[in-house]
């Protein structure tokens, strides 16, 4: 299974309801309907566990002042070491408890939700119900993603997004974090509950958001291009490489960019009204982030992290901003 996601006693630590999952291509984990709030938090949930601040200690055993390890109680296996006594633990049950009310309420649903790199990172992927299909043939689904840290490398962060549920392409829909209330980040210091009551007000605003995403996605839909702009957006996001570069660096561009063009015949980038618009060649480049193996970012240290919130996710957003732009 790829995107480090976690392992216990041989079973994989993820479960969703969402079908196909990029990260479980057999299936294995996936559900037929949407998870309950005892299937992540009850005794066998996905994530009934702690963490717990445990000392630091030198080559002779002896505690080093001012420093903490995270250590995650039922494995017992430290996931973040040299913390100062800033840091706030704050269990997962405890940080996503106003999550859970929101689902109790049915106003979202749980999606899906798991661990990564053994306890260092979680996250929780909630829906809005909505029946809206912006785009004729695709189902366009208004989900928020929730992801934490443990290892003192982050923090909680959540944000909305968009997932077309055939081919389980995802784009943020802050569209380059431009507006920091739709795009989150708890620290794990300071009055804790006063930052997640605020994070829980937040929700309403993203309403807005994706109520703009569909409004965009039918300006691009109606919008087509020519065989020249499509060759200049291609270029914009992939320039070509200088004469002195390496013909290693040469084969990578020259790679992703095979990868968009077969994204682009896709059968998931030509329903209904798809061919040959602007939403089309937008869908082909996160196609082929989300998809192929060809994409790789450095500094991000998952799968995971890269196509949701870090590199991965930056390119497809340039990618819709662009197409945006240049569409008629």
């Amino acid at each position: 299974m790829v995107a480090n996601i976690s392992f216990k006693n041989g079973k994989a630590e993820a479960v969703t309801a969402l079908t196909p999952a990029w990260w479980d291509s057999e299936n294995e984990y996936c559900v037929d309907k949407y998870m309950t709030s005892d299937e992540v938090w009850g005794d066998r949930g996905i994530l009934n566990f702690d963490y717990a601040l445990r000392p630091v200690f030198d080559e002779s055993r002896s505690p080093i002042k001012g420093y903490l390890r995270t250590v995650r109680t039922d494995t017992g296996a430290t996931v973040g070491c040299g913390l100062t006594n800033r840091y706030k633990l704050v269990q997962p049950r405890k940080a996503f408890e106003w999550i859970d009310s929101l689902m109790q309420d049915g106003v979202m649903k749980y999606a899906s939700a798991g661990v990564l790199k053994g306890g260092k990172e979680i996250w929780i992927l909630g829906v809005i119900p909505n029946d809206e299909s912006p785009i004729e043939g695709e189902h366009h689904r208004n989900y928020v993603l929730w992801t934490d840290r443990y290892d003192g490398g982050g923090s909680l962060k959540w944000f909305p997004c968009a997932t077309r549920v055939e081919c389980s392409n995802t784009l943020s829909l802050a569209l380059g974090e431009r507006d920091r209330k739709l795009f989150q980040g708890i620290r794990h210091s300071g009055d804790m509950d006063s930052k997640l009551e605020a994070a829980r007000n937040a929700i309403i605003d993203a309403k807005q958001a994706f109520w703009q995403y569909n409004a965009d996605c039918r300006k691009l839909i109606t919008a087509t291009y020519t065989k020249g702009e499509a060759k200049d957006f291609v270029e914009r996001l992939f320039p070509s490489l200088h004469d002195a570069a390496s013909q290693r660096s040469r084969t990578i561009r020259e790679r992703k960019v095979q990868a968009v063009r077969d994204a682009f015949t896709d059968d998931t980038n030509n329903l209904g009204d798809m061919p040959g618009t602007w939403y089309q060649l937008a869908n082909a480049v996160t196609f082929a982030v989300d998809h192929s193996n060809v994409f790789a970012f450095r500094g991000d240290d998952t799968r995971f992290t890269s196509l949701m919130t870090g590199d991965g996710a930056k390119l497809k957003r340039e990618a819709f901003d662009l197409a945006m732009s240049m569409a008629n």
